[in-house]
C-alpha cells in the first residue's frame, strides 16, 4: 500500500483484521485442541468498512479514510453487472437428531419450504441425512437409529416425498453425509477424539471423530453411500464431508513418512509442531491428508456409479480462522488435478471475523485453481456461542449477498431453511429471541432480503 498515509493504512488493516476472537464450531475444539483458547470479543467490523468490496476500497482510498462510508441498499443490490453466474441457488439443511433444521419436518413443512423456494426462483436443495447422528433409516449396524427421528420412523418416506415434490418444481436435490463422525458404541475402530456437545446442545450419545486413514473407515463409508444411492433415487448430486480427516494421529505418522519419502518431502519429525492444517501452514501434511481424502472419494464414486448414480459429486473443503490467521485444509490444486469433475464446497458463517481473507480462501482461490465452487453462508442458522452473535442475522445475510455478487461462486446454498424444533444448528428459542416467531418467518425474511441473487441465477 505504498503511497498511502500511515494512518489510512492502519485504518484499513485494522478494519479488515480486527477480531482477536473466535466463535467456531465446538468440533473445532474437539478436532483441533486449543483452537478456541482466545475468545475475547471485540466490536464487529463497522458497517462502513465491512460493506466495502475490494473495488470500492480501491476507489475510495485515493480520497482518504474520510470518504469511507456505507453504500445504500439499492447500490449494493445493483452491484452485479453482466451475465448471470449462479448455476444453483437454494437451501442446505439436516434431517439428523440434534441438528434442528429438517429434523422435525413433516410433509407440510417440506411443502412449505419447496413452495417458498419455487416462488423465489430457487433451484437447488441440499439435504444432509448423516451428520454426527443419522437421519435416515439404515440397515447398517454401525449407524445410530433414533426411534424418535421422523424420517427414520417413516422408513425414509419423508425425504423421498421431499425429493419427489422438489423434482416437480424443477428443484434439484443433493444428498449429503458426514463420513468421519460415528457413534462410538457401534464403530469398532478407535476414534482419536470423542465429543458430547455441539453449540451448547447435548448430543444423544458419545460421537467419535475418525481420521481418513482409520482402519475399516473407507469400507464403511462406501457401504453407507451405496445404501444412500439405493434408498434415495431421483437425487441430482452427492456431497461427501470429511471434517476432521486431516488430524495428526499417531498411526498416521509411518503412513506419512512413506508417502513423504516417495515425494521427496521431509519426514514427520522435521515438520513443525503442533500443526493444524486449517490454520498453520504445513504444506506437506496438507498434501498428504488430501491424498488420503482422495482415496475415500474415489472409492465412493466407484461404488455409487456401480449402483447407477450418474449425478454430480462434491466435497466440502474445510476452512478455518484464528487470531491473525485463516486457512484452507484441502490442497485445492491436488484435489482439482486428481478429481477435476468433483466440485468444492466452502463455507463462512462469521462475517464479523476476517471477512475478506475468508472470501479469498472460500471463493477466490478455489476458482483460480479451476474448481467449480459452491458456497455455504449462514442462513436461518443460530449456531454459535455465545448467543446472540456480534451481528444480526440480517446483517450477515446482507454481507454474504454482497460477497456472493462480487466473488461469483457457481452455486449458493443458504445453511438453514427454518426449523420446527430445538437443535445445534438452529433453535426456535434463539430465533424468537431475535424477533422471529418461527423458522418459516425467518426463512421468508432471508428470501426477501437476498432477492437480488435471483438476477444472478442462470436460467
Amino acid at each position: 500500500m505504498a503511497g498511502y498515509s500511515t494512518n489510512f493504512c492502519a485504518l484499513v488493516l485494522d478494519s479488515f483484521w480486527q477480531g482477536d476472537h473466535l466463535s467456531t464450531p465446538e468440533t473445532h475444539d474437539a478436532v483441533y485442541p486449543g483452537l478456541n483458547e482466545r475468545r475475547n470479543r471485540v466490536a464487529p467490523l463497522s458497517d462502513c468498512t465491512n460493506r466495502l468490496t475490494r473495488r470500492q476500497l480501491l476507489t475510495v482510498s485515493a480520497a482518504g479514510a474520510v470518504n469511507l462510508f456505507p453504500l445504500s441498499a439499492e447500490a449494493r443490490d445493483d452491484e452485479h453487472v453482466g451475465k448471470p453466474f449462479l448455476k444453483e441457488l437454494g437451501f442446505w439443511d439436516y434431517t439428523t437428531p440434534g441438528a434442528g433444521g429438517m429434523e422435525a419436518f413433516e410433509k407440510n413443512d417440506y411443502l412449505s419450504l419447496l413452495d417458498d423456494m419455487a416462488q423465489a426462483g430457487m433451484n437447488s436443495l441440499m439435504i444432509f441425512v448423516k451428520w454426527l447422528t443419522t437421519g435416515y433409516r439404515s440397515r447398517l449396524d454401525f449407524l445410530d437409529q433414533s426411534p424418535e427421528n421422523l424420517n427414520i420412523v417413516s422408513d425414509n418416506g419423508l425425504v423421498r416425498f421431499a425429493i419427489e415434490e422438489a423434482n416437480k418444481r424443477n428443484i434439484k436435490v443433493w444428498l449429503g453425509a458426514v463420513a468421519t463422525y460415528f457413534d462410538v458404541r457401534k464403530f469398532q475402530s478407535k476414534p482419536y477424539r470423542v465429543i458430547t456437545r455441539m453449540s451448547g446442545f447435548s448430543l444423544p450419545f458419545q460421537v467419535g471423530i475418525f481420521d481418513a486413514d482409520t482402519p475399516e473407515l473407507i469400507e464403511r463409508i462406501v457401504r453407507m453411500f451405496e445404501e444412500l444411492a439405493i434408498q434415495f433415487p431421483g437425487i441430482g448430486g452427492f456431497c461427501v464431508e470429511l471434517e476432521g480427516a486431516g488430524a495428526e494421529v499417531g498411526h498416521r505418522i509411518p503412513l506419512y513418512d512413506a508417502w513423504a519419502k516417495e515425494k521427496g518431502y521431509p519426514p514427520f519429525e522435521q515438520l513443525g509442531h503442533p500443526f493444524d492444517p486449517r490454520t498453520f501452514d504445513v504444506s506437506p501434511w496438507r498434501e498428504y491428508t488430501t491424498f488420503s481424502r482422495l482415496r475415500v472419494l474415489r472409492a465412493v464414486e466407484e461404488a455409487i456409479r456401480a449402483k447407477g448414480f450418474q449425478g454430480e459429486l462434491a466435497m466440502i473443503c474445510e476452512t478455518g480462522r484464528k487470531t491473525y490467521a485463516t486457512g484452507q485444509e484441502v490442497d485445492l490444486k491436488q484435489y482439482h488435478a486428481q478429481l477435476p469433475h468433483w466440485a468444492g464446497i466452502t463455507y463462512e458463517y462469521e462475517k464479523w471475523d476476517h471477512r475478506y481473507a475468508m472470501m479469498d480462501f472460500c471463493l477466490d482461490q478455489p476458482k483460480k485453481e479451476g474448481l467449480k465452487v459452491y458456497y455455504l453462508p449462514r442462513g436461518v442458522m443460530t449456531w454459535g456461542m455465545p448467543w446472540p452473535l456480534p451481528i444480526t442475522l440480517e446483517q450477515s445475510w446482507q454481507y454474504d449477498m454482497e460477497d456472493i455478487l462480487h466473488f461469483q461462486p457457481d452455486g449458493v446454498w443458504w445453511f438453514g431453511c427454518g426449523t420446527a424444533n430445538e437443535g445445534a444448528h438452529v433453535s426456535l428459542k434463539r430465533l424468537e429471541q431475535v424477533g422471529y416467531r418461527d423458522g418459516v418467518a425467518a426463512r421468508r425474511a432471508l428470501i426477501k432480503s437476498t432477492g437480488a441473487l435471483r438476477k444472478a441465477l442462470k436460467r
